[in-house]
């Protein structure tokens, strides 16, 4: 295959400016030709002009065009205007459906994509070019995410170079649209392709939560108006200038083990932040902030993936906020790839990718989204390093090089440290609520649980059983063995009581202090809570303890009830009848009557 690209001159006929792409097509045996046309300018008629000029010398071939934010020729940002891109294929078929009116039925228009993609044999990949802005585009990539496993499945969002005006249209030979979008399959055994791609933004700071969204707009962080999170964390304003200043700090959500890149393009008067790209609620989300050092390392392992692929041609679709991030250093990312072959594209509102792990197809924003192309198997000449000369990165760009690194560094080091403070906060809790020795409920936590258990049990009008038990003159354990071999006792009938409620849903077991122990069963009847009592004596009294050569038997004392008394009643009346087992010779369980 071979890649030819033209960029659009005024002064010329577009029938003249096609002679090369002519000449190379009628002088070998191409099968097929593809034409891309990344326009920067939105002009209805220009367009037109370029596109049915195309059609005349090129009857068959499929056009694809949309509007851009930046047109990359041969790897570097050309001045604004038209290029022109011929992929010319000796073996690959090309196919493009088209879906026009996509608003309202965003789910039938993937399923229809799924449905006639599966039905294609030796189908290798498939591009798509949204306009965006009228239709939601997740249903329509969730639905694209079930085709066949083995497709990938790459694309970009159209939109102009001036973020406040939203010139957001794809086009063909037909016109101009922005309810529209584009499936372009690549289809043929011989077709190889490789796609991925590079970001390089570090999360700063630590993560907050979505809690209210709404596709694209992001409503509310940690209960809170979403703008306040950069108001308070960044210092940025509320004001007009608000989406340019956000594009240097864009948010990071972690999805399905991959990390999607959001930056805003406007605010509301309530604070909501209208996203290049969706969140849902619960996402866990970060702010975060681009590092020249990282991002150039990201974009060089990419370059060693497409070096080793070996392409006949590539296309970079990269995000307009990386241009706008590195202003005069656009080119410095790009310029290796067409070191290994003819390099075109442009600068998107949004880049599409299928995650090879999951299936998914998700929309991205921030990336450098690489798709290296080539037909039959790859040459056996290696091409030798190929790696971003950072060179140019001197003065401001070094300094902030430096400060990027200084920010990546104690931002790792507050995020280790938020992370061991939530497991510390995580331990205190545990700890606040168990029993040092036994690790069972303490006496405050089970009186808190038990309240729980109390109201439910009113509200359904439904039973509940306690029991209170004490170790029977465990004194004598202590004093015959030790305290350490007291405590080790304790433990180990700890063990037992919590084994004794496995098969009873919401049961708490508590240590009451020294040697008494204590158990709520909710929606245990008096039957129920006599079996348990008596079996859980039996198999203490059978139980032989480590470093004890003696039966150490148990008393009870049990309690039924409707959720009508309060704990404190309930706790004194179960004691009450502990200590009646306990004047009844011990080893035995009192039901307390009322």
């Amino acid at each position: 295959m071979k890649q030819i690209l033209v960029q659009y001159k005024y002064y010329e006929s577009i029938e003249k400016q096609l002679d090369e792409i002519k000449i190379e097509y009628e002088k070998d045996s191409y099968k097929s030709i593809l034409f891309h046309v990344y326009s920067g300018i939105l002009d209805d008629k220009l367009i037109g002009d370029i596109t049915s000029g195309i059609k005349t010398v090129f009857p068959d071939a499929p056009i694809v065009g949309t509007i851009s934010a930046g047109e990359i020729m041969n790897a570097k940002l050309m001045e604004r205007g038209i290029l022109i891109s011929a992929m010319l294929f000796k073996s690959t078929e090309i196919r493009k459906i088209k879906f026009h009116g996509v608003k309202d039925y965003e789910v039938e228009v993937g399923g229809s994509i799924r449905k006639e993609v599966d039905s294609i044999p030796d189908l290798k990949a498939v591009e798509l070019l949204f306009a965006g802005t009228e239709f939601k585009t997740r249903p329509v990539l969730e639905e694209i995410s079930h085709i066949n496993p083995g497709i990938k499945v790459f694309g970009g969002y159209a939109g102009g170079h001036d973020m406040a005006t939203g010139e957001h249209f794809v086009f063909d030979e037909e016109g101009l649209d922005n309810d529209e979008l584009f499936a372009i399959c690549y289809i043929g055994k011989d077709f190889h392709i490789d796609i991925d791609k590079s970001v390089g933004w570090r999360t700063l700071g630590r993560h907050f939560t979505v809690t209210r969204a709404d596709e694209n707009r992001l409503i509310e962080i940690d209960g809170a108006p979403a703008v306040e999170v950069y108001e308070k964390y960044l210092s940025i304003k509320n004001d007009e200038k608000f989406a340019e200043e956000t594009f240097e700090f864009p948010l990071i959500v972690k999805v399905e083990r991959d990390e999607l890149l959001r930056h805003t393009i406007s605010v509301e008067e309530n604070g909501t932040l209208d996203l290049a790209g969706y969140v849902t609620e619960g996402m866990k989300i970060y702010l975060c902030y681009g590092d020249p050092s990282y991002i150039v390392s990201k974009v060089n392992e990419r370059l060693e993936a497409v070096r080793k692929f070996k392409p006949e041609a590539i296309l970079l679709y990269s995000c307009s906020v990386r241009k706008s991030f590195w202003e005069e250093y656009v080119d410095m990312e790009m310029l290796p790839f067409e070191e290994m072959a003819v390099t075109a594209g442009f600068h998107t509102w949004g880049e599409v990718k299928r995650n090879p792990e999951t299936n998914s197809v998700l929309e991205y924003n921030i990336t450098l989204l690489s798709i290296a192309m080539r037909e039959g198997e790859a040459d056996a000449a290696e091409l030798p390093p190929i790696r971003i000369d950072d060179s140019v990165l001197q003065g401001q760009a070094s300094l902030v090089k430096r400060l990027t690194q200084l920010v990546s560094a104690t931002t790792t080091e507050l995020q280790d440290a938020y992370k061991n403070l939530t497991e510390l906060n995580k331990e205190l809790v545990r700890i606040s609520n168990h029993d040092s020795l036994t690790g069972i409920c303490n006496r405050r936590r089970f009186e808190e649980l038990t309240e729980q258990v109390i109201r439910e049990t009113a509200q359904k009008h439904g039973q509940m059983s306690m029991i209170m038990m004490d170790l029977d003159y465990f004194k004598s354990v202590n004093d015959t063995y030790g305290h350490l071999v007291g405590d080790d006792v304790l433990k180990e009938f700890a063990g037992i009581l919590e084994n004794s409620v496995d098969d009873y849903d919401g049961a708490i077991v508590g240590r009451w202090g020294g040697e008494e122990f204590i158990v709520t069963i909710p929606d245990f009847d008096k039957n129920q809570a006599i079996e348990y009592a008596e079996k859980l004596r039996k198999d203490v009294e059978k139980h032989r303890f480590k470093g004890v050569d003696y039966t150490i038997t148990l008393s009870l004392g049990l309690l039924i009830s409707d959720g009508s008394d309060d704990r404190l009643s309930m706790i004194k009346h179960v004691d009450d009848s502990l200590y009646a087992a306990k004047d009844n010779g011990r080893n035995c369980f009192i039901l307390y009557n009322n």
